[in-house]
């Protein structure tokens, strides 16, 4: 379920926006505002996941409710609706989730409205995951919920992702980047190929020039990441 807010200082634009919103099975509440002042208040005293900001508006625009916003809620996601295309370029650079212009197309509102509603599902997923100390992973066709702590270290091999842990290996097509965002800050990315869990390390060895090598309390000799000198570092201290 995500909280909506509504910023416009047309009256006919508001209710449009109002009923489409309500029409979208996941909305909460609705939150509505005339000015960006309205909007910024809004914000600092909600929960809100999208807000659907128009721009040229009396006491503060849209654009600096926007940037009010994202400084108050760096989470929150900016739709601008406007008659005016040339603000395109700033809502580009304060990163809005879409520029959508007047007169409303009905269906890309609805659209934005399913697929945030979509996102902020599986955002609070990874997020109560991770709190849970729990990693998710698809293997072909099967899921499997892996105890954090029980993984000695990630490695990339060609397309697809090995999972270390103490008794098994999963296989899965995540990118190494897309796996680090969903772990707990025990891991550190030590090498192009690898992610380690720091907890689980036994010992460091030099390897060769530019490398050493992680031996894991809980694995057999040969089964052991590497960390660059240049990372190495980062577990000093």
């Amino acid at each position: 379920m995500i909280n909506v807010l509504i910023c416009d200082d047309d009256i006919y634009t508001v209710k449009v926006l109002k009923k489409l919103v309500e029409e979208s099975n996941g909305v909460k509440e609705i939150y509505i505002a005339t000015n960006g002042e309205e909007a910024v208040e809004i914000i600092k005293n909600r929960e809100v996941d999208v807000a659907f900001l128009d721009i040229d508006m009396p006491k503060m625009d849209g654009l600096e409710a926007a940037r009010l916003m994202i400084y108050i809620n760096e989470d929150i996601k900016i739709v601008f609706i406007t008659a005016f295309r040339h603000y395109a370029f700033d809502s580009y650079e304060i990163r809005a989730y879409d520029y959508i212009l007047k007169p409303i197309d009905f269906s890309r509102v609805k659209e934005n409205i399913q697929k945030i509603i979509e996102e902020s599902t599986d955002d609070k997923m990874e997020k109560s995951l991770k709190e849970n100390n729990l990693l998710i992973i698809k293997e072909k066709q099967e899921y499997f919920l892996i105890n954090m702590d029980e993984i000695n270290y990630i490695e990339k091999d060609k397309k697809q992702l090995i999972v270390h842990t103490i008794d098994r290996k999963y296989y899965t097509s995540l990118g190494l980047s897309e796996i680090e965002e969903r772990l707990n800050q025990s891991f550190l990315r030590t090498h192009k190929s690898y992610i380690v869990n720091l907890k689980n390390i036994d010992k460091i060895a030099p390897y060769g020039d530019s490398s050493y090598i992680i031996y894991f309390k809980e694995a057999e000799p040969i089964d052991n990441a590497l960390i660059t000198k240049e990372r190495i570092h980062l577990l000093k201290g």
